[in-house]
Parts: C-alpha cells; structure tokens; sequence
C-alpha cells in the first residue's frame, strides 16, 4: 500500500482534478454535476506526494436525517490498494447521518456489503432517442414559486427535506413540469445528453406521461435510470436501450425511508 497519501477535504478548485480522475476510469467529466455534488456536500481526496489526486468520494447530507455517498472514484495506478474501502470508511465516520445509502455498480458492491450495506432495490439505465410525441395537456413548467410545494412532496418521497439541493437544481434543471396529482420530474443537461430525474408519480402510467411530457422538443439523446421494470419496458418501446444496473444500498437502517414507491426515477444516482 502506497503509505505517502494525504486525506483532505476536497474544495471547488479541485474540480478539475475530479474530472481528470473521473476521465482516468472512463467516467464522464461531467462538470456540472461535480460542481453541484461540491456545492452540495463534502467531498474527500487522496493525494500522493505529488499532489496528484488518486482517490474521491463524496457525501451529501440532508437534514441530518441522510446522506448519500457518492463518486467513490480511485485512480487506475492505484487500483488493489484498500484505498476505496478507506476513503468510505472516512465518509461513513463523518457522515453525521443515521442513514447512508448509495448506488452500486456489480464491481463496488462487495466492498460495500464487506462494510455493512444492504442492498434494497435495483436500478437499470436506459437510454438513446426517445420516439417524439406531443404534449399531453396534463402537465405544465414549474415556476420558481412552485419550488415550498416540490420541496415537501420530495421531503415525502425521499425521507429528508432537500431544500437547499432544490434551490441549487432548479438552477441547474433544463425543465421541471408538474402533474395535476402532485407529481413532478425534471431534466438536467449531461455531457452526453438530456438526464431525466427525478419522476416522483403515484403511478407508472403518470410517471411515463411526465417523462413523455419533459421528452418534447428534447435535443440528443434521453437517459432514464428506472427503478421499476413495468416503466424499463415501456423505455424500450419508446426507443431507448438499456445501458446496465445498479444496485440501492442503505446502511444504518434496514430500507431506505420515504415514500418509495412513488419514487420512479432518482433525482441523480449520486443523490438519490
């Protein structure tokens, strides 16, 4: 093991030091949701002698009710080296949260499980060009003033108030739009595409009207990252492919808490 590594926490200059490690394991260097999950939480870095950054992850609080663990990166060099067991091992002692819960690739989850996760549901993306239809007439964009309302129906579905995250989304959110049942999904822009998430809905049928809704006038490809198979399926009748899954882990707490089944798509994996 490489003992010349400094642990730190991360700061916005270090930026681009994530996206050029994020590059180094063929993640997208996707600066805007680095910088929202910066914003957001705290980050934590390995460096070597150097200076040169080796090792991340990232833990984003809320309410003090949950956090989420997220972009447990290490660098390809240093790879066998205990360091990602070490860097969530620091994020879980200073998680400050009774509840932690992340998503896991199949290459991640025996580490996390060695640590105490449980795996509670899984998660499959779909993505590629969604056929092309019209505006159903039963949603319309959010307003900023309609920010209090998504934030409560959001504290329901997720277990935790996530209002200083939403104040941050809104800005970074290509669109929300909002049913007339109280459900709502957004998009964001990624490096390769239009991401869809969240889509909170009480059903499968409202959940693929607002995402039919967000989908209109879409330029590039849409990514969905489903929880459920009925809403997976139906993703690929409209023309997007499935990419692979994930799995939901929670530590500290047998399930994760809220409303979940009116959960169809997370707000971004690394979120929730």
């Amino acid at each position: 093991m490489d003992t010349d590594l400094t642990l730190r926490e991360l700061a916005y200059d270090d930026l681009a030091a994530c996206l050029k490690l994020a590059s180094d394991r063929g993640w997208p260097a996707e600066d805007r949701k680095w910088g929202l999950l910066l914003d957001q939480g705290t980050g934590y870095g390995l460096f070597d002698g150097s200076g040169a950054l080796v090792g991340t992850t990232l833990v984003t609080r809320f309410s003090g009710e949950h956090a989420a663990l997220s972009m447990v990166l290490v660098a390809s060099t240093h790879g066998g080296q205990g360091l990602g067991t070490r860097l969530v091992e620091h994020a879980l002692e200073h998680a400050g949260c009774p509840v932690v819960s992340l998503h896991a690739t199949a290459l991640g989850r025996p580490l996390y499980e060695k640590l105490g996760f449980r795996s509670v549901a899984r998660l499959t993306t779909y993505s590629g060009s969604f056929a092309p239809g019209e505006l159903s007439g039963t949603t319309r964009a959010a307003l900023r003033a309609d920010l209090p309302a998504v934030v409560e129906a959001d504290a329901a579905v997720f277990g935790a108030n996530r209002g200083e995250l939403w104040k941050d989304y809104f800005r970074l959110a290509d669109q929300v739009r909002l049913d007339g049942a109280g459900g709502f999904a957004a998009t964001w822009r990624s490096v390769d595409g239009l991401a869809v998430g969240p889509v909170v809905a009480g059903s499968v049928e409202e959940a693929r009207t607002l995402i039919s809704d967000l989908a209109v006038g879409a330029d590039g490809d849409l990514k969905v990252d489903a929880y459920r198979d009925e809403l997976g399926s139906w993703l690929v009748r409209k023309g997007l492919v499935e990419r692979g899954s994930v799995d939901l882990m929670v530590f500290g707490a047998t399930d994760v808490p809220g409303d979940r089944a009116r959960l169809h798509v997370p707000l971004m994996q690394a979120l929730g």
